[in-house]
């Protein structure tokens, strides 16, 4: 695939405000056999705060030519081609093409919540889930499988003892 076609695939990343990579670029800068370690833990840092990180990494990933060298995404050129024949293995050559799809697909399905009301059996389900559970808290370790069979019994219990 050239680089055209998977930069048509991927866009580059446009942020509406500048970010750090646009308004201090030498601190990206990272040549091979560059031994500033602090000025590269800089970037790294700078990269996992940045609200572009995930597109950012896409991008550099689907464009190797343009990426040889610097840090993006808080990756080093080395960390790109790891990443790259990560995925080349697990998803094939063809890899650029399916993580595009997999991203149209999800903002599609997010456009659509936005556009079209949950069901009547939906937004019962969600009422239920706030009276018994309370708001959802914003730090949540994950809910193990036992967890979430146990709620989604409680759920439909609700659900059926209300529809009766």
């Amino acid at each position: 695939m050239t680089t055209a076609s998977r930069a048509a695939q991927i866009p580059f990343p446009r942020p509406a405000t500048p970010t750090a990579c646009r308004t201090s670029p030498e601190l990206f800068t990272h040549e091979p056999g560059d031994t500033d370690r602090a000025r590269a833990a800089a970037a790294r840092a700078v990269c996992s705060g940045c609200p572009l990180a995930p597109t950012c990494l896409k991008w550099a990933l689907a464009n190797p030519e343009q990426t040889p060298t610097g840090i993006w995404a808080g990756t080093n050129p080395l960390q790109r081609r790891i990443l790259r024949a990560r995925l080349a293995n697990r998803l094939g050559s063809n890899w650029v093409h399916l993580l595009t799809a997999q991203e149209r697909a999800r903002q599609e399905r997010k456009a659509a919540v936005r556009t079209q009301p949950p069901s009547v059996r939906e937004a019962r389900i969600l009422q239920l889930d706030r009276t018994f559970n309370g708001p959802m808290p914003t730090r949540v370790p994950p809910l193990t499988p036992q967890q979430q069979a146990a709620n989604r019994q409680r759920l439909l219990a609700a659900l059926t003892d209300k529809a009766a």
